[in-house]
Parts: structure tokens; sequence; C-alpha cells
């Protein structure tokens, strides 16, 4: 599959969840989406000037469901169940939850102990430190194996997603 087709291939089933999508689909794809935010992030800086970032955002919106569509059917191909896909993601939001919750904890008790001179209250916040940062080393790891798995070959043959895509 060509650079285009796999461009195509991927607009066209932004709606599919059903059937599969060969390495090549979703890694050309992959390929579309970071040289465009990257693209799109330069024209924005360029037009709108350092630290704007609607333009960037409209674009990982206009490809959030095409992208997330061919991940889905890539993992199929792989024999594995597309809904996968979406453990990084789960991870991220329960994390982001968390973290943000301790962190505001944390901010909270250093200003209520005076700041730098009262820190000695800060030290039962190790745990939540801790808590923090299996958090982010979960999204990590959660994220290799899906980087993992999607270079992983096809499944030869048909599996419980559908017959094995003819493109050889």
């Amino acid at each position: 599959m060509t650079f285009g087709k796999a461009i195509i291939s991927g607009f066209r089933g932004a709606f599919t969840y059903r059937g599969r999508a060969r390495r090549p689909e979703y890694w050309w794809f992959f390929l579309f989406v970071f040289a465009g935010a990257f693209l799109v992030g330069l024209l924005e800086m360029a037009l709108l000037g350092p630290g704007s970032t609607i333009m960037v955002a409209a674009f990982q919106l206009a490809i959030f469901l095409p992208f997330l569509a061919v991940g889905w059917r890539r993992l199929q191909d792989t024999g594995r169940p597309g809904w996968f896909l979406l453990v990084p993601v789960a991870i991220v939001v329960i994390s982001t939850v968390v973290s943000g919750s301790l962190t505001r904890s944390m901010m909270q008790r250093f200003v209520d102990d005076g700041g730098p001179a009262g820190m000695g209250g800060m030290m039962g916040d190790g745990l939540s430190a801790s808590i923090v940062i299996l958090a982010g080393v979960a999204q990590m790891l959660a994220g290799l194996v899906i980087i993992w798995w999607m270079t992983r070959p096809s499944q030869r043959g048909p599996n419980a997603y559908g017959p094995e895509p003819r493109v050889r």
C-alpha cells in the first residue's frame, strides 16, 4: 500500500471498526498524522505566533476517529481485540485525574504549611509522589505494548475479525 492509498483508506474507514488493516496501512497513516501535526504546528506558529494551539487541536480532532479506526483494525489484524487500543487511553485519563488531585493536595499542604520553611509536613506526601510515578510508568508500558503489537505481522488466514486482506 502506498502513502496516498493509506491516507484515502484511513479516511474512508473512519467509522469502520470491523475488519483488518495491514501494517503498511497503519504506519503510512501514522506518518501522515505525525507529519501533518508537525506541519500544521509550524504553519500555526508562523501565522499566529508561539503558544497558539488552535490549528493543531483542530487537525488532531479531524483525524482522531480515522486514526482510532485504523489502529483498531490493525490490532484486529494481529488477532487482538481493537478495544485493547483504549487501555493506554484509560490509563492516561485515570492517572491524569489521580495525579491532578494529588498535585493539588500537595500544593495546598505546601501553602498551608507556610512555604519552604514548613516543608516538614510534606514528608507524608511520598506516597502521593509514588502513585504519580507509578501512573507514569504504567502509561509508558501500556504505550510500548501497543507499539509492539502494531509492529507484529498480520495473522495469516482468516481470524475472528475477518478474512486476511489480499494486499501482498
